[in-house]
C-alpha cells in the first residue's frame, strides 16, 4: 500500500482536529510544510509529530497546518504519535530526506544494551554505529563492535555509513576503495567519462612538458604513450573481414565510423581516417619529419590504418638520430595527429554495441585497459608528471577497475563503455545473484542493465529469464522516450523470437534515478561469486 493511500485516513483525522472538511486543506497543509522546509538549509533541524509511516516514507506534522511527506534515512522504528527531531539531509526537489538525530536513539533499547555489553561508551558516534550495523544486518556482538569502532576511529573523515556498508560487502577499506565506493553511490563513477577525459588531456600534458622549451621530454613521453597503445599484447584484435595488401606498409585499410576503425573488404574503397584537410596536413607533417614517401602516399590513398600510422610515428620517436626534432614536434602538435590519436584511443577503449554480446570482447577490453593504464602511469612517472589532471584521471581509471574486481568477489557486475552513433555512452550490467546458484528457486535469472544515452537519458532495464521466457521492464524519466521504445520494441521481439525466446515488456515512467550501487546494497549479505559468471577486470 502506498503512503498516498493513507491520505483519506489522515484527512479524516485532519477534519476531526480542525473542522476543515475539504481535501484541498490537506494539499494546502503539504504545501505549507514544503514551503517551511525550503526555507531551511541542509544540516538544520526540525521537529514534528509522526502521523503515518510506511517503510521509509513518513508523514509529519511540523507546525500549525504544516504537513511534510518525507523519506527517512535508515530504518528507525517510529510510531504514529511520536514527537521526534530530525536533521535535514536534502531538501531539493519534491521530497525531503531526513536523518533522525541522536536524541531519538534512546528510544531503541537495543542500542544501549549492545554498547553496554561491549563496554563501549554511548555517544552519538557509537549509537549511530550500532544503528547502522543493525540496519545492514551485521552482528552487534562485542568483537564486531570493537572492530567497527576501531575502523571508524582510523577513518574519522569517512562517512560512518560508508564504512559499515563496505564492511558488510567485505570490501577492503583503503583511501582508493573508499573514494570509488562513494563515487559509485553518488553516481560519479562512469568509466566512459574518465576514458574520454584521458583522450582529451594528452595534448595538454604534452604542451605543459614542452612549454619551457624542453621538446625532448615531450617526445620521450609520446614515445611511451604510442608504445602502450600499439603494442601487440595490448592492441585490439583484428577483424576477420577480407583485407588487402598495401605498398610495403600494412595488410589492411580500416574504415573509421564515429571514431572507430574497421577494415575495408576486397574491392571496396575505404573511407578516410580523418577529414580531407586533416589528412593532407598530417601527410605533409609526417613527410617533413622524415617518414618515408611510401607511407605518406599510403595515407593519402586511404591505405593505412590508424594503428599503422601511429606505429610509423613511434618509429620516428624511437630514432635518436632524427635530424629535425622541431618538425617532429610540429607533427605531434598538429590537428590531424591529435584527432588520429583520439580516434585510436576511442577504438581501443570503447566497445561497439554488437561486441557486448561476446563476453570475450568485454574481458579483452579490461585486459587491454589494465595493461595500458599501467604503462601510461609509468610514462608519466618517468616524466616526473605524477600529479596532474591526466595522471589523476589515469589513476582513477585503474582504481575503478580494481574496485570492480573487488565487487566481483561478491557480485556479478561490470561497466561497459560504449561507442554509439554521434556520442559515447556508459552501460552497466548487474546480475542478481545468490550464494548457491545464478538462478532463483523458480529457475529464473534476473539482471539490471543501466544505460546513459544521449537522447533517451537514463534508462534502466530489468530483465528476468525463466527458461525461454524473457520479461523486461523499461524505466525512463521521459514519456516520449518510453513511447519511442514501445514503438520499436517489435524489433527486439523479433530478434529474440529468432533465437527461440518469447518476451513480455512493460514501460514505466520513473522520476528517480536508480544506481547499481543502490541495487547492490539491497542484496543480502550472504552473496558469493558464481563460477563461470564472475568477472575479473584485472585478468
Amino acid at each position: 500500500m502506498k503512503l498516498s493511500a493513507f491520505f483519506g485516513q489522515v484527512n479524516q483525522n485532519y477534519v476531526e482536529n480542525t473542522g476543515i472538511e475539504t481535501t484541498p486543506a490537506m494539499e494546502q497543509g503539504l504545501k505549507n510544510g514544503m514551503n517551511a522546509i525550503l526555507g531551511k538549509l541542509p544540516g538544520q533541524t526540525i521537529s514534528g509529530e509522526v502521523l503515518l509511516k510506511e517503510g521509509s516514507d513518513v508523514l509529519l506534522s511540523i507546525g500549525k497546518n504544516q504537513l511534510l511527506q518525507a523519506k527517512l534515512e535508515g530504518s528507525m522504528s517510529v510510531l504514529p504519535g511520536q514527537l521526534l527531531a530530525f536533521q535535514i539531509k536534502n531538501n531539493s526537489g519534491s521530497k525531503v530526506v531526513l536523518m533522525p538525530l541522536f536524541e531519538n536513539m534512546g528510544q531503541d533499547p537495543n542500542v544501549s544494551r549492545a554498547l553496554a555489553a561491549a563496554g563501549l561508551p554511548e555517544n552519538s558516534v557509537t549509537s549511530q554505529m550500532v544503528k547502522a550495523m543493525m540496519q545492514e544486518g551485521l552482528p552487534i556482538d562485542k568483537q564486531s563492535l570493537y572492530q567497527m569502532n576501531r575502523l571508524i576511529g582510523a577513518n574519522p573523515q569517512v562517512d560512518l555509513q560508508t564504512l559499515v556498508q563496505m564492511q558488510r560487502l567485505s570490501l577492503p577499506v583503503t583511501p582508493e576503495s573508499i573514494a570509488q565506493f562513494e563515487a559509485y553511490k553518488n553516481y560519479q563513477h562512469q568509466l566512459t567519462n574518465s576514458l574520454t577525459d584521458i583522450a582529451e588531456a594528452f595534448t595538454q600534458t604534452f604542451q605543459e612538458m614542452t612549454g619551457n622549451g624542453n621538446i625532448q621530454e615531450g617526445l620521450a613521453f609520446y614515445k611511451e604513450v604510442l608504445g602502450a597503445l600499439i603494442s601487440e599484447e595490448a592492441g585490439r584484435p583484428e577483424s576477420s573481414e577480407a583485407s588487402r595488401e598495401t605498398e610495403g606498409v600494412g595488410d589492411a585499410a580500416k574504415v573509421p565510423q564515429g571514431g572507430e576503425e574497421t577494415k575495408a573488404a576486397e574491392g571496396e574503397v575505404a573511407k578516410p581516417l580523418l577529414l580531407e584537410e586533416e589528412i593532407k596536413e598530417l601527410a605533409g607533417q609526417m613527410k617533413q619529419a622524415g617518414v618515408p614517401d611510401k607511407v605518406t602516399a599510403s595515407l593519402l590513398n586511404n591505405k593505412m590504418s590508424a594503428q599503422e600510422l601511429l606505429a610509423e610515428i613511434e618509429k620516428l620517436l624511437s630514432d635518436e638520430n632524427v635530424p629535425d626534432k622541431g618538425a617532429l614536434y610540429e607533427l605531434l602538435e598538429g590537428k590531424g595527429f591529435k584527432q588520429l590519436l583520439k580516434n585510436h584511443m576511442t577504438n581501443q577503449w570503447l566497445l561497439n554495441p554488437e561486441e557486448v554480446a561476446d563476453k570475450n570482447s568485454v574481458d579483452k577490453l579490461y585486459e587491454r585497459l589494465n595493461s595500458q593504464m599501467n604503462r601510461l602511469n609509468q610514462a608519466l612517472s618517468q616524466a616526473a608528471r605524477g600529479d596532474n589532471p591526466l595522471a589523476r584521471t589515469i589513476s582513477n581509471v585503474s582504481n575503478n577497475i580494481d574496485f570492480m574486481n573487488q565487487l566481483n568477489h561478491m557480485f556479478t557486475y561490470v561497466q561497459i563503455p560504449l561507442k554509439m552513433q554521434g556520442k559515447n555512452a556508459n552501460g552497466e550490467l548487474f546480475v542478481y545473484t545468490n550464494k548457491k546458484s545464478l538462478s532463483k528457486k523458480d529457475g529464473s535469472v534476473s539482471a539490471l542493465l543501466h544505460l546513459d544515452m544521449e537522447h533517451l537519458g537514463s534508462v534502466d532495464v530489468h530483465v528476468t529469464l525463466n527458461n525461454q521466457k524473457v520479461s523486461t521492464k523499461f524505466y525512463l524519466k521521459d514519456d516520449s522516450a518510453l513511447d519511442l521504445i514501445a514503438q520499436n520494441i517489435s524489433i527486439l521481439n523479433k530478434r529474440l523470437e529468432d533465437r527461440g525466446y518469447s518476451m513480455n515488456a512493460e514501460f514505466i515512467n520513473r522520476e528517480e534515478n536508480t544506481t547499481v550501487m543502490d541495487e547492490i546494497l539491497k542484496q543480502g549479505k550472504n552473496v558469493s561469486v558464481l563460477a563461470g559468471y564472475s568477472f575479473d577486470a584485472r585478468a
